[in-house]
């Protein structure tokens, strides 16, 4: 999926890929794992959910970003039984600068993370978090939530 209307301006976002692997649950046959995959170039990202495994969501996730032509994907954050969730900043011309992911059992929960994430790269996406979206110059591109979620 590709950020509409959005340059291909990404700052720092493949760093943002550390300490992304936020499990949401205790990982069981039962576990339903999802992931999202972020392409830095081309500004594209994938999405997997309902995986039977985590290599499983990794893979679809992976093949998904790429389906639309990126070649440098790679996987921004994975979870199990919960939700993970995908954002980014704008700077004033209204340019995409840069990308946070985060993950927990709920969608709020993956949302405050990923805007954490965002924060440490772009601090005024931390204002998103406590309701104010608009003046924090940042934007949801995706939540997905597993079937167990």
């Amino acid at each position: 999926m590709k950020f509409t209307g959005k340059a291909v301006v990404a700052v720092a976002a493949v760093g943002l890929a550390a300490g992304a692997a936020i499990g949401a649950g205790p990982a069981n046959a039962a576990s339903l794992h999802g992931a999202i995959a972020f392409s830095a170039e081309d500004w594209i990202y994938g999405t997997a959910v309902d995986a039977m495994s985590p290599d499983e969501a990794i893979d679809a996730a992976l093949a998904n970003c790429s389906s639309d032509g990126a070649s440098d994907c790679v996987v921004m954050v994975t979870w199990s039984d919960g939700c993970g969730a995908l954002v980014y900043s704008d700077d004033a011309a209204g340019t995409a600068t840069a990308v946070g992911t985060g993950a927990g059992r709920d969608r709020a929960t993956a949302l405050r993370g990923a805007y954490a994430s965002l924060a440490e790269y772009y601090p005024l996406a931390m204002l998103a978090n406590v309701g104010s979206a608009d003046m924090s110059q940042t934007g949801i591109s995706e939540v997905v939530c597993t079937g167990n979620a």
